[in-house]
């Protein structure tokens, strides 16, 4: 059974990770340390991480890069209730696969959580579009897979928000994952001026339209 490791140093939060784990069935450890969590990493084998963002004795941005030095294969979600686009870039670039806003969304969390354990790497996307693309760091292949296949069964473009909620992806991870696809010039926006104000940005694969 996949091993999950969480911390936070609230208590309330934790507890509540812990009933949530206890309802799905998952294999959870909590912590309220964040040095003691890279302690843990670096003894034992955890298949995704739970991290705070703002912690006492380490902040979980600092986190993220020192678990990055150690294990490069770990899935990081960050727990944060800012959902500043600036605040995710610099966690993306530090290594975190994706975002899970607090206050906590149970089937929410579940579901991302089970979306990030589900992965294999024998199932690595081998689309050509995609398979050579020199990922930057702070990127997977992963999550570009998940976001690239969504966008391959649309046949209309969507806003950021429906593609998070289609892949069940973070707003502030699938944006800049689309951002890529778009500089790579394998997705393009489209702008819809339906309403005054500013336009929303639809993106689809550049094939599509």
């Amino acid at each position: 059974m996949k091993k999950i490791l969480a911390v936070d140093d609230q208590q309330d939060i934790l507890f509540t990770l812990e009933a949530i784990a206890e309802v799905a069935d998952l294999n959870l450890k909590t912590t309220a340390s964040g040095l003691d969590a890279l302690k843990q990493i670096k003894n034992n084998k955890f298949d995704l991480l739970l991290v705070d963002y703002h912690m006492p004795d380490i902040n979980g941005l600092k986190l993220v890069k020192k678990i990055r030095k150690i294990n490069e294969e770990i899935t990081i979600l960050v727990l944060t209730v800012d959902e500043s686009l600036d605040l995710a870039e610099k966690f993306l670039e530090a290594g975190a696969d994706d975002f899970a806003n607090k206050p906590i969304k149970t089937a929410d969390l579940i579901s991302r959580i089970k979306l990030h354990l589900s992965y294999s790497p024998q199932l690595e996307h081998k689309d050509s579009a995609i398979k050579d693309l020199d990922i930057p760091k702070g990127m997977t292949l992963k999550t570009l897979s998940i976001i690239f296949d969504y966008l391959k069964e649309k046949e209309k473009a969507e806003t950021i928000s429906q593609i998070s909620a289609g892949t069940n992806l973070a707003y502030q991870t699938v944006h800049r994952y689309l951002n890529y696809l778009n500089d790579e010039n394998l997705a393009k926006v489209k702008l819809n001026y339906g309403q005054i104000g500013r336009p929303v940005h639809h993106y689809q694969l550049t094939s599509k339209i």
